[in-house]
């Protein structure tokens, strides 16, 4: 791992950087269309609600080729914000990005750093503020945004990250793969030396990381209402989706780093709310994948993936799954099954004899037939969405016994996994 996450032009000019309050970074990677905006959104958050605080930009590229780091390069700032334009070294991804704004973060002696995802369209100047201010009160370490998403957009947060935190650590933090955040600047520091940047927290599975870090290491954290995110689309339903793998994979390898932790029982805890709730200008937020392009994705994947689902999923899961690929069943894929099928996966991810990455990868077209029979169930409307991955949190609570059970007794050479 190199010691610094900074190239030696990135270097040189963080020493040209004065002291900092604030530093809002924003990981870059082919963002011409949407930087120039959230830029100018985050300078006029801070221009606007916090004139007293210096405050610096930070944006560290992952090797664009397009006009991301030129606009970044001209785009008009107030002259009290500084600005910073870099590259990171190590593993292309967006974990090292931040890694990266953590190294800058440290060395201005930032009291806040924040973290803004680029291809954001709905950003305004309030998010600084609100991202910022816990933080500069002293009364939190970690912020993390409360808003509402198109549910293809956030499937991979509602339907994995979401039920799968709450359940594991008792902890009722409705993003917890947001993708925007807010940490002190010491945390900033800490969690840059941690020895993980070689691993898929480098790349897609920074966001989950941070907040299971949090969370077990009793970080002092609050949520804060921002409203909806919506993100310039670029989503297609892929055979294989090296950023879900990725998240997926550390969502799921910190089971078997707290594993101590999540087999006690504990009572649910609520992260606290700062802030006023934002109401969604839109009730119907459905991103940009259809129904039927995601049945298609998951009918395609169980050709793929049948054989090797059988290795993975106790017969009675199997059988399940494998009637979801005939016909029109895909999107009747019920919350239960759902919870159970994710219970398999992760722990032969982590106690299995097969690549790991493998078996994350196979989980991929089964969550596409998850989100299929959701936005049948619920077509998109937001309370209706709200409700239903509500109700899947506590029935992933609920089947807890059963991923107890599969995790304490799984042997990899018997059939489904079963003693």
């Amino acid at each position: 791992m190199f010691d610094s996450s900074l190239r030696t032009d990135g270097q040189r000019r963080l020493a040209q950087l004065g002291a900092t309050d604030i530093l809002i970074g924003i990981p870059t990677y082919k963002n011409a269309p949407t930087i120039a905006t959230v830029m100018e959104n985050a300078a006029r958050g801070a221009q606007r609600y916090l004139p007293t605080w210096r405050t610096a930009l930070a944006i560290v590229d992952g090797g664009s080729a397009d006009e991301t780091v030129s606009i970044a390069s001209t785009v008009a700032l107030p002259p009290a914000i500084q600005r910073i334009i870099t590259t990171y070294q190590g593993i292309q991804g967006k974990g090292s990005a931040v890694r990266a704004i953590f190294e800058i973060a440290r060395a201005v002696r930032a009291r806040v750093c924040i973290i803004l995802e680029a291809d954001v369209v709905t950003l305004t100047p309030e998010w600084i503020a609100r991202l910022a201010l816990p933080i500069l009160s002293g009364e939190y370490e970690y912020v993390v945004p409360l808003y509402a998403r198109p549910l293809v957009k956030s499937a991979i947060n509602d339907l994995l990250a979401y039920p799968l935190t709450r359940l594991l650590y008792n902890v009722d933090v409705r993003q917890p793969m947001a993708g925007d955040l807010a940490v002190s600047g010491e945390v900033a520091g800490k969690l840059h030396d941690r020895d993980v940047w070689e691993t898929d927290v480098a790349r897609h599975g920074v966001d989950i990381w941070i907040t299971t870090i949090a969370i077990n290491e009793n970080l002092r954290m609050c949520q804060v209402p921002l409203g909806p995110k919506i993100e310039r689309p670029r989503e297609t339903a892929v055979a294989y989706d090296p950023g879900f793998v990725q998240a997926v994979g550390t969502l799921f390898r910190m089971l078997d780093i707290y594993r101590r932790r999540w087999i006690e029982t504990r009572p649910l805890r609520r992260v606290p709310v700062c802030g006023e709730m934002v109401s969604a200008t839109e009730q119907r937020l459905t991103g940009e994948l259809t129904i039927e392009q995601l049945v298609e994705a998951f009918q395609a994947g169980a050709r793929r993936y049948r054989r090797f689902w059988r290795t993975i999923l106790v017969p009675t899961h199997f059988d399940a799954v494998s009637d979801l690929s005939k016909g029109r069943s895909a999107t009747t894929f019920s919350a239960e099954l759902w919870a159970r099928v994710v219970f398999d996966f992760a722990v032969v991810y982590n106690q299995g004899e097969t690549d790991p990455d493998k078996v994350a990868a196979a989980l991929l077209p089964l969550y596409y037939a998850r989100r299929a029979t959701l936005l049948r169930e619920t077509h998109a409307r937001l309370e209706a969405v709200e409700q239903a991955i509500q109700t899947q949190a506590r029935v992933f609570a609920e089947q807890k016994p059963y991923l107890v059970y599969r995790w304490q007794n799984y042997v990899p050479w018997e059939l489904g996994g079963v003693r």
